[in-house]
């Protein structure tokens, strides 16, 4: 099937591919930066976008694919649905709706913001110190929760949050004011990792635990995340991979 034909708009320059790209793949630089720019738009992946198609690449695009196929491949091709997808969630990913305040972009906007602690009972930080500021109320809910899944033999990881200054942080729209924030699935294995909804070590029953002691914070506006079996949370392209927690 054509993108036309499917509806969707063909990619653009910057979104083609010249061969294939990860296991097996040619891994032309230039195609591999073009993937991992769209991976980091359509999926939050946080990779380095240098024309290395090495472990995190690689990885990246099984964890992106495993949303939509039952046997990912961990390849990219210029004329596939991996590729089709790709482009898709990175337009739909750009048109994310912003929280309020939208503007909101610092402490010149009233906001204090402090750093999440790297390390804490129930949780643990794959996201780079400096991209996690928030305000007291947004670590206090993420703090609850993550003693909340202690209790129960859990640990969360936690992501991005907000710079220090708040404003815009790529490849989010929101995430500018301290009060979103990224948080991983749960695995089946209980280990420290990235997991997506059609990955076989993804466990629903744990990360409906999440959901559960989130939807009871009343600071707790909405949850994005694609797991149309977990009541609570609200479908949105790119979130296979994390959820997106939001305060009122």
């Amino acid at each position: 099937m054509t993108a036309a034909a499917s509806g969707t708009a063909p990619p653009a320059a910057s979104e083609r591919i010249s061969a294939s790209v990860g296991a097996g793949g040619a891994n032309v630089p230039a195609d591999v930066r073009v993937v991992q720019d769209l991976l980091n738009r359509a999926a939050n992946a946080g990779l380095a976008v240098d024309g290395d198609c090495g472990t995190l690449t690689r990885d990246a695009v099984v964890n992106f694919q495993s949303g939509f196929l039952r046997n990912p491949d961990g390849r990219v091709d210029p004329d596939g649905l991996t590729l089709r997808r790709l482009v898709q969630g990175a337009r739909e990913h750009a048109r994310e709706p912003r929280s309020d305040p939208a503007t909101a972009s610092g402490p010149g906007d009233g906001l204090t913001l402090v750093q999440l602690a790297r390390s804490g009972i129930g949780y643990y930080c794959y996201s780079s110190a400096e991209r996690q500021y928030g305000t007291d109320e947004m670590l206090r809910t993420l703090q609850d929760l993550a003693a909340t899944l202690h209790r129960s033999g859990l640990e969360c990881g936690i992501g991005d949050i907000s710079f220090e200054q708040g404003g815009e942080m790529p490849p989010h729209k929101t995430h500018r004011n301290g009060r979103n924030a990224d948080v991983r699935p749960l695995r089946t294995d209980n280990s420290r990792g990235p997991t997506s909804i059609g990955d076989p070590a993804y466990s629903r029953e744990s990360t409906r635990k999440i959901v559960e002691a989130l939807t009871v914070n009343a600071s707790v506006r909405r949850i994005l995340f694609n797991d149309r079996e977990i009541p609570g949370v609200h479908q949105y392209p790119g979130h296979d991979n994390h959820l997106h927690v939001e305060l009122g």
